[in-house]
């Protein structure tokens, strides 16, 4: 804690030394510290009797509006497996559920097994992801036009200084760390039921650096920011905990006669219990279906799940999600697991626009992660769970990584 403050107070002082023209902004939550970005009501520049209009209505303040909602819509942290220490799957030669006695079952990913029935799975994880690419890039660059209406120019549309420009560069790390508890009992030999806890800890640093571009022919004191009004560069930061949005979870086994696959049917119920002003949660209810098939093989354990997720309350974000892999029982205490991890959200790209990001999405259409993961047998009831999560692709807003390390528990 000390060392994360004293690097932000030299990167403060080193701002403040450089240019001398720094306003470090406060909110109540974090999303208010992206929208007091320049007070909040726009970039305002000196008056020297023309009346600048940059933005048809206010393009900054749309760019921190739209900032805020992707943040407020996507869960910080990756949802953790249902597959516990102990797994039961159907076997057609007996009509039975047996104990599986291969792999220890992927981290992120599904597979069809089961508790069975009175055994109950515990899990235990620490999470860390760092939010700070923006479509694969370190910074936004946002570009502030002149209004070209009648009521911005009084007809005077020739003028040089109409064609000014303001650039902002906006920097953003969002690191969250989440505690999470799971447990999952065995209702019958086919049927889990389970629930996912969140505690989650938000630390915001967000930047804005703005720079007048004075167009050829223009006179450069007609734009220009004041200090006393409105400084070019703008500093938040601040931090939130609390619980994040609670997942209540079933699994059912669907065994398929004549054919070697296991197949399982997943519900995910998440209930908006984190805070959506502090990114602790999306305050919007949600259910996902996930059909699962699998195979536990002695040594390589394939497993593939595909699912659709109804989001209640924005449904733009409604989305279809898969997810694909390998468990390989390296050693007889050691599973290593390897995924794809990707979401598509065919509606999403317009709500998350905003007209200074030059036609980019904070959310894009297409978003696939890498994970690779292993879990090691610390005796027969107890398992160690190690994981990395990394973006295949640059879309949206994305942590660079989230490490998660854990511990499985076993009845």
């Amino acid at each position: 804690m000390f060392f994360r403050r004293a690097l932000y107070a030299v990167f403060i002082a080193f701002c403040l030394s450089a240019h001398g023209q720094v306003t470090i902004q406060r909110g109540g939550t974090l999303s208010q510290l992206i929208n007091n970005l320049y007070g909040g009501n726009g970039i305002q520049l000196k008056p020297n009797g023309h009346q600048a209009h940059f933005g048809d209505s206010q393009d900054f303040q749309e760019f921190s509006a739209t900032l805020q909602k992707t943040l407020q819509a996507r869960p910080v942290f990756p949802v953790p497996s249902s597959v516990g220490v102990v797994s039961f799957q159907f076997d057609e030669e007996t009509g039975t559920y047996q104990r599986v006695q291969s792999s220890f079952g992927p981290v992120l990913a599904e597979r069809a097994t089961t508790s069975g029935k009175g055994h109950v799975n515990f899990g235990f994880g620490h999470t860390v992801s760092d939010f700070s690419y923006f479509n694969g890039a370190e910074s936004l660059d946002l570009t502030l036009r002149h209004c070209l209406t009648e009521q911005c120019t009084f007809g005077n549309t020739g003028a040089p200084f109409l064609r000014d420009v303001i650039r902002v560069n906006v920097r953003m790390k969002l690191k969250s760390q989440v505690l999470t508890a799971a447990a999952t009992y065995g209702l019958t030999d086919r049927l889990d039921i389970g629930l996912v806890v969140p505690y989650i800890r938000n630390d915001l640093n967000v930047s804005a650096r703005g720079s007048i571009i004075v167009a050829e022919g223009s006179n450069p004191v007609i734009h220009t920011f004041d200090p006393l009004i409105e400084t070019p560069d703008q500093i938040a930061s601040g931090h939130a905990i609390g619980i994040g949005d609670v997942i209540a979870r079933a699994k059912i086994q669907i065994p398929l006669r004549g054919i070697p696959i296991q197949t399982a049917f997943l519900t995910d119920l998440t209930l908006p219990t984190g805070d959506k002003e502090n990114f602790l949660g999306t305050g919007d209810l949600r259910l996902r279906g996930t059909l699962i098939a699998s195979v536990s093989g002695k040594r390589f354990s394939p497993h593939l799940n595909l699912g659709y997720e109804w989001n209640s309350g924005t449904t733009e974000l409604s989305n279809f999600d898969y997810r694909g892999g390998l468990e390989i029982m390296a050693l007889p205490r050691l599973t290593v697991a390897a995924d794809i991890v990707g979401t598509a959200f065919p509606s999403a790209g317009d709500r998350f626009r905003a007209r200074a990001l030059n036609g980019q999405s904070l959310i894009g259409r297409s978003v696939i992660d890498g994970a690779v993961g292993a879990k090691w047998a610390v005796n027969s009831r107890s398992v160690l769970v190690l994981n990395l999560l990394v973006p295949m692709n640059d879309t949206g807003i994305r942590p660079g990584s989230a490490v998660t390390l854990g511990l499985q528990l076993g009845s």
